[in-house]
C-alpha cells in the first residue's frame, strides 16, 4: 500500500513539474516582463488554478495588472529612481488606456461616423441622424487586456497606448446603412452603423499567436477575471481618464478671436504639401481668429445637428452635460478638443480643404501621450528651456496648446471657451516639445 502510495506521490511530483515547465514555457511565449500566470491545458483544474493563483500572489497582483506599478502596491506613489518613476508613469497612462477602452473605441467610431457623413454630404445626401449598435463590456476588457498584454509581452518599452490604441482599433469591424423614410411630407436620413468585435480566438489568429501564446492569454484572462483586479485598482487611474470639458481649473485672462468662419485658407501656407511647425501655427491662429468652438473628440471638423446627436449618444455624460450650451454656441461651427486643433492639420488634406481621419503620418494619440512620444523622441524638454520657435507644442498633464510666438499660445481650452489665446507665462505648462509627426524650421 505504502509502495502504491509512493508511486502515486511520485507520479503526482512529476506532473507538477511537467505543469510548472509549460507554464514557464507559456510564459516565456507571452512575455517575461509580464504581471501574469500562466496554466497548462494539460494539468488537472484543482493544479492548473493552484499554479495560477500562487503565481498571481507572487507576480500578478504585485505588478498591478500587467503594468510594473510595486510602488503603488506597496503604498508609494512615485519613485526616486528616474527609470522606474518613467515606466510608472507609462503604467499609469496605460491602465488609464484600459480602464476607459469604451471611450476610446468610441473615438475610434467618432472617426468612422465623421468620415461616413462627409461622404454622404459631398454627395449631396444630409444625414440626419446616426443610430450606434455596438456592445461592450466588462468581459470584452478583461479578454482585450489579456490578448494585447501577450501581443506586446507586456514589455512598457514598446506597449505604448498608441500601440494599444492601433491593436484595439484593428479588431473593429463596421457595417453601415443608410434608412431613408417621411415623416411629415420630409425625408428623414438614419445613417445606422453596427459595430463589430473580433471574437477573441479570431482576435489571436489574427496576431498570428501560437498555442504557447494562447494559453498565457487565456491564464491572463482567469486571473483578472477571479481576482476581480479591474475594480480593485480602477481607482489609481482616475485621474488618467479624460476630462470632456477640457482643462476647467484655469481662472486667468484669456482673449477669443475677431471673425466667425469655418472656412479654412491655406493660401497664407508657407508649404501646404507638407506638414510644418509654421502651418501649424498659422492654422491654430486661424481656429483662433474664428472662433472655432470645443467638443469632447472633434478635431476641426463642423460640428452638424448629426454628428453632435451622435457625440450625445456616444458621451452622454461627457458632452451630454453640456448640449445647451454646446447647442447654444457651438452648432454650425468648427469645433475641437485640444489635441484634436493638432491632430486636424495633422490630417488636413490642403487640396481639398477637408480632413481626413488617420491620415499624414499623424497618428491618433491623446494630449499626454503626444508628449511622451516627443520625449522619446528627444524633442521635449521642461518650461525653462523651451526655445523660441513657433508651432511646438505646449502641455500640462491631461491638456496640450501651440505656441503662436511673442509670448502667446492658441488653445482648444475647454467646452465653455472654444478655441482661445493665452498668455504663455502663468499658463501652468509644465513642458514643451515639438510634435514627432511634422517638420519644423528653426527660422519659422
Amino acid at each position: 500500500m505504502e509502495d502504491k502510495q509512493r508511486q502515486h506521490s511520485g507520479i503526482d511530483t512529476v506532473k507538477r513539474i511537467v505543469s510548472a515547465a509549460r507554464i514557464a514555457k507559456a510564459a516565456a511565449a507571452g512575455g517575461v516582463h509580464g504581471a501574469a500566470v500562466a496554466a497548462a491545458k494539460e494539468t488537472a483544474p484543482f493544479l492548473a488554478k493552484l499554479a495560477i493563483w500562487a503565481l498571481a500572489a507572487l507576480i500578478a497582483l504585485p505588478m498591478l495588472i500587467f503594468a510594473y506599478l510595486p510602488n503603488i502596491f506597496f503604498g508609494f506613489s512615485s519613485s526616486g529612481t528616474a527609470p522606474v518613476a518613467r515606466m510608472t508613469g507609462q503604467a499609469m497612462t496605460l491602465g488609464g488606456f484600459y480602464m476607459d477602452l469604451e471611450d476610446f473605441e468610441n473615438t475610434q467610431i467618432d472617426a468612422i461616423v465623421t468620415s461616413l457623413i462627409q461622404q454622404y454630404e459631398e454627395e449631396g445626401i444630409e444625414i440626419d441622424r446616426v443610430e450606434i449598435n455596438s456592445d461592450f463590456d466588462e468581459d470584452d476588457l478583461r479578454r482585450f487586456i489579456a490578448i494585447s498584454s501577450v501581443a506586446y509581452q507586456q514589455d512598457l518599452e514598446v506597449m505604448t497606448t498608441e500601440a494599444v490604441l492601433s491593436l484595439a482599433t484593428s479588431r473593429l469591424r463596421y457595417e453601415p446603412t443608410l434608412n431613408i423614410f417621411e415623416f411629415g411630407g420630409l425625408l428623414k436620413r438614419t445613417l445606422v452603423i453596427k459595430i463589430d468585435h473580433l471574437d477573441p480566438e479570431a482576435f489571436m489568429d489574427q496576431l498570428s499567436f501560437e498555442e504557447d501564446a494562447r494559453t498565457w492569454a487565456g491564464a491572463l484572462y482567469e486571473v483578472l477575471t477571479e481576482s476581480n483586479a479591474l475594480e480593485e485598482y480602477a481607482e489609481y487611474y482616475a485621474p488618467y481618464r479624460p476630462n470632456y470639458s477640457g482643462d476647467t481649473g484655469y481662472t486667468g485672462d484669456y482673449e477669443h478671436g475677431g471673425s466667425y468662419g469655418n472656412t479654412i485658407d491655406t493660401a497664407g501656407f508657407v508649404s501646404p504639401s507638407t506638414k510644418n511647425n509654421v502651418d501649424l501655427a498659422a492654422y491654430a491662429m486661424q481656429a483662433w481668429e474664428n472662433n472655432w468652438g470645443y467638443c469632447w473628440g472633434t478635431y476641426g471638423n463642423v460640428l452638424t445637428e448629426a454628428l453632435f446627436n451622435y457625440k450625445l449618444q456616444q458621451y452622454p455624460e461627457g458632452v451630454g452635460k453640456y448640449e445647451d450650451f454646446i447647442r447654444a454656441n457651438w452648432l454650425g461651427r468648427r469645433t475641437a478638443d485640444c489635441i484634436g486643433l493638432i491632430k486636424g492639420y495633422g490630417w488636413l488634406d490642403t487640396a481639398s480643404g477637408s480632413i481626413n481621419y488617420g491620415t499624414n503620418g499623424m497618428p491618433d494619440v491623446g494630449a499626454d501621450q503626444m508628449y511622451a512620444n516627443a520625449q522619446k523622441a528627444g524633442m521635449a524638454g521642461t518650461m525653462d528651456t523651451m526655445p523660441e520657435l513657433v508651432g511646438i507644442a505646449l502641455w500640462k498633464q491631461g491638456h496640450i496648446g501651440v505656441y503662436v510666438g511673442n509670448g502667446y499660445a492658441v488653445e482648444a481650452m475647454g467646452t465653455k471657451y472654444g478655441v482661445v489665446r493665452t498668455e504663455v507665462a502663468g499658463r501652468g505648462w509644465q513642458g514643451w516639445c515639438r510634435i514627432p509627426y511634422i517638420e519644423y524650421r528653426e527660422a519659422g
